[in-house]
């Protein structure tokens, strides 16, 4: 069943029958469908909003919500309240509506206003142009930090990166997947445990699967800090992404100034739209020249030095940047479920 079938039976029949009619070009440049009460669904290709002619009444959402949930609302009454809603095969429906606060303190979501389900798709070679930051001279893994602001490619790169040093490398690689984005349902020869706090999930990892590396996203709580320092002492690389327009932005956040500080990673990577590198910089936000980065990983022979052009076309699945020799195709597990 392609992902256009998959998500289509989660959807209202005439914006199922809508998406099926996509061209192939734009379907494959599909980023986002965007459903408001009252209001025509909308489709996000290629970073422009599209209406479509269908309009979603305010009496449907909740049996929207419903047929998200599987038709079992009470599996994903944690992620609602949270505000998502994972799907199979990666995808992630973000919902809005009215909060209330039940005796316990459990978030209840109901009277559903909006939702915005980010498709998620293959893009081989997404991390080819940061491969030579996640290894240093000894090919020994690094810690890296990944900003960008939302929708920019950061959970794509994250996830090939998770994919390359595992099976190209050849790393023990644990992943902490707690909304269920990075690898749902994908065969790989990854660690990962899914749906936890990552934070929790983190120390599990640690604990019982002995990562060389662990992967994780969209991090800034006080719990992911505490994890993530924990980690840096044990000697295992990291790779995570946060939110933020910059290494500076990232400082102005509390949590995440202390975690740069303590210095739980070695470089922090700025991505572009389409996860082009805009910039290298170590954690106190200077930028690293390229005679500086330029010769780390890979074994040292800088086989990826100056691929900083990222992906010039998501949908379709291309990256720039030549492939080194080290850098060969991966298998078909890497072919798999990524995201924007």
């Amino acid at each position: 069943m392609s992902w256009r079938e998959a998500l289509g039976l989660r959807l209202p029949a005439p914006l199922a029958q809508t998406l099926r009619a996509l061209p192939a070009q734009e379907a494959e440049g599909l980023e986002e469908i965007r459903l408001y009460a009252g209001r025509r669904a909308a489709f996000v290709i290629g970073g422009q909003r599209r209406e479509t002619d269908v309009t979603v009444e305010p009496a449907q959402m909740d049996g929207l919500l419903a047929a998200l949930c599987g038709h079992a609302l009470y599996r994903c009454e944690e992620q609602l309240a949270q505000g998502f809603i994972p799907l199979p095969g990666g995808h992630r429906a973000g919902v809005c509506g009215r909060m209330t606060r039940e005796a316990g303190g459990v978030w209840r979501m109901g009277g559903v206003t909006s939702v915005c389900i980010r498709v998620c798709r293959s893009v081989p070679g997404a991390s080819a142009p940061i491969r030579h930051l996640l290894l240093d001279a000894s090919s020994a893994p690094r810690r890296v930090l990944l900003l960008g602001p939302p929708g920019c490619g950061k959970t794509t790169v994250l996830r090939d990166a998770a994919l390359y040093l595992a099976e190209a490398r050849g790393l023990r690689v644990a992943v902490a997947d707690e909304r269920e984005e990075l690898f749902s349902g994908a065969p790989c020869a990854l660690d990962v445990l899914a749906g936890m706090d990552k934070a929790q999930a983190i120390m599990l990892l640690l604990r019982g699967m002995a990562p060389q590396v662990i992967v994780t996203d969209e991090i800034g709580r006080a719990a992911d800090v505490r994890a993530l320092l924990d980690a840096s002492r044990c000697g295992v690389g990291l790779i995570a992404s946060a939110h933020a327009g910059g290494v500076q932005d990232a400082r102005r956040r509390p949590e995440l100034r202390r975690m740069m500080e303590a210095g739980a990673f070695d470089r922090v990577i700025l991505l572009a739209r389409h996860g082009r590198v805009q910039a290298v910089c170590d954690t106190s936000g200077d930028e690293v020249k390229e005679g500086e980065h330029g010769q780390l990983g890979c074994g040292g022979d800088g086989d990826d030095r100056d691929q900083r052009g990222g992906l010039s076309a998501l949908g379709r699945g291309e990256a720039t940047g030549a492939l080194g020799a080290r850098d060969a195709p991966l298998p078909a597990a890497h072919e798999r479920h990524h995201s924007l």
